[in-house]
């Protein structure tokens, strides 16, 4: 009796230490947050914002560089309510195209606009010129195409606005506009060569070729520039200028360079 009570007593304690080693502590699953759309900060917006600036910028800038200020001259071969085409003076087609902001203008005439420009008309424009298409968009037009020419010495010089002022023997002033388009040459007594507006200075004695500017008064645009770089201005030019280095020789128009009197 009693062994059958310990084998009964073994039985049960093995059973129980079994289930103890089969039983496990389940590990506790970890909680996963749902991934959304990231949120944008501030300093991710702003440099958006530069970004979207600098694009702007930039095609702007590459916008103007394709528009310059100009000038042309020519004889009307065909019109329309918004284009003139017409043949310049080195007998090349131009195209005009003509706007709401157009303004025209003709000597002797209170009325002058697109409906009264014919063919075979002598007409200069002013205006907008597109280096891409080739075409003019005019800011005036103007049935006054006579071409002033004017010699002087150089007054002043506005780097700036690439403008020099001439005055002439007689005392006239005039404000030259030196355009991209402007055919600019130096001279030194035997040879000639190309030139710009920076090889230009005061004292100078310089001839101008060009239009009148329809919008400033007292403007030409300029067509061409010769400066002399060796003739000196003559002593009725430079009794308008007070600026101009004494010690530059004077011109008497015999070709002779004369050392000028200094005043007491």
């Amino acid at each position: 009796m009693k062994k059958l009570l310990v084998i009964i007593f073994i039985l049960l304690f093995s059973a129980t230490t079994s289930s103890y080693a089969i039983t496990t502590t389940p590990t506790p699953l970890k909680k996963v947050t749902p991934t959304g759309t990231p949120e944008v900060t501030k300093e991710q917006e702003d440099i958006d914002r530069i970004e979207k600036i600098k694009d702007l910028v930039a095609s702007k800038v590459a916008e103007l560089k394709l528009v310059e200020k100009r000038g042309i001259l020519g004889v009307v071969k065909s019109t329309t309510n918004t284009q003139i085409i017409l043949e310049d003076i080195k007998k090349r087609q131009r195209v005009i195209d003509i706007d709401e902001l157009t303004k025209f203008k003709s000597t002797g005439k209170e009325s002058f606009g697109i409906s009264d420009i014919k063919e075979g008309d002598m007409l200069s424009f002013v205006g907008l010129y597109n280096k891409d298409s080739k075409r003019l968009l005019a800011r005036f037009v103007s049935r006054d195409v006579s071409p002033v020419n004017i010699e002087g010495i150089v007054a002043l010089k506005d780097g700036e606005n690439f403008t020099i002022t001439i005055v002439s023997e007689e005392g006239s002033k005039k404000i030259i506009d030196i355009q991209t388009s402007t055919k600019t040459t130096s001279y030194d007594g035997e040879n000639s060569k190309r030139s710009g507006f920076s090889k230009i200075e005061r004292g100078q004695r310089a001839i101008v070729v060009g239009f009148a500017d329809l919008k400033e008064k007292g403007t030409i645009n300029a067509q061409r520039v010769i400066h002399f770089t060796d003739l000196p201005p003559s002593s009725g030019m430079r009794k308008f200028v007070d600026f101009v280095d004494e010690d530059a020789p004077v011109s008497t128009g015999s070709g002779k360079k004369l050392q000028p009197i200094i005043k007491q």
